[in-house]
């Protein structure tokens, strides 16, 4: 009797580990097949979001030129300024962070939320400026909150800084953003919008001299838009350093002496007939 129940304990016992073993060969077997979709079937598609999701192109922008008086004094070069922007795609909320950015920038929600509007149009993965130049003390409220602010991006970009800001003034020139009408022309091919050209004077006629070229990184970001590593960088070349004839010393005398009178002056080296003034 006790030889029976011994065995009848055992046929049970030997049907109990053979379920269990049929399930873990089963579960194995969903794991394997998943995988199998996963890395075999649906692999592209995959790594196609994946890339999409996770790697970013950022275009670098040049820095300009800087432009020296004949004695190598320093008349302009450049300065970095930080731009703000929202990419929509990693961005959870964006009337919350649009409310959050408001008070941190001091620029009405409404007027943020025009420009978001007015970009809808363009990729989601792309960054849309809401603002140009936030200066330190925005930029510093704004990294401290970083981690409550997903999709919002700040830009270093160099922005051109006059040493001299009256003086020469006439002869400088002035940089401005590139229109409609010169992003079509032949002139300006490889601008893109937001980018900044000479206008008038110097700026504008060595143009091509003073640009410099766009460089560009791949990166990797985080779930928040925020970069967690640069894959891969093309350095920007920086532009053509300007040096010119005229003494600043002598335009500043110049310019003093017709301060309060209409005329005109011009300084020449008659050796040279080179224009100091």
């Amino acid at each position: 009797m006790t030889k029976y129940l011994k065995t009848a304990d055992q046929d049970w016992y030997k049907q109990r580990l053979v379920r269990i073993a049929f399930c873990v060969a089963g579960t194995f077997c969903l794991i394997f097949i998943r995988l199998f979709y996963l890395q075999v079937i649906n692999g592209e598609e995959l790594r196609r979001l994946s890339e999409n999701n996770c790697i970013r192109l950022q275009s670098i922008d040049p820095s300009r030129g800087m432009i020296f008086d004949r004695n190598g004094i320093l008349l302009v070069d450049n300065r970095p300024a930080f731009d703000l922007n929202i990419v929509l795609k990693d961005a959870k909320s964006v009337e919350q962070t649009v409310k959050k950015l408001s008070k941190y920038i001091s620029v009405p929600e409404s007027e943020l939320m025009s420009k978001i509007e007015n970009d809808k149009t363009v990729s989601s993965y792309k960054p849309i400026l809401l603002k140009k130049d936030i200066g330190r003390d925005a930029l510093a409220a704004i990294e401290v909150r970083k981690f409550d602010l997903p999709g919002v991006v700040v830009d270093v970009k160099p922005r051109r800084h006059y040493l001299e800001r009256q003086t020469a003034a006439h002869l400088i020139g002035y940089l401005s953003e590139i229109n409609a009408d010169e992003l079509n022309s032949e002139e300006y091919q490889g601008y893109t919008v937001g980018d900044y050209i000479g206008k008038f004077g110097i700026e504008k006629v060595f143009e091509s001299f003073l640009q410099g070229k766009r460089g560009g990184r791949q990166v990797e970001v985080n779930v928040m838009g925020q970069v967690v590593r640069i894959l891969e960088t093309v350095d920007a070349q920086p532009g053509q350093n300007l040096y010119l004839t005229i003494d600043l010393r002598v335009q500043k005398k110049a310019e003093a002496l017709l301060k309060d009178v209409a005329g005109a002056v011009a300084a020449m080296d008659p050796q040279t007939g080179q224009i100091l003034a």
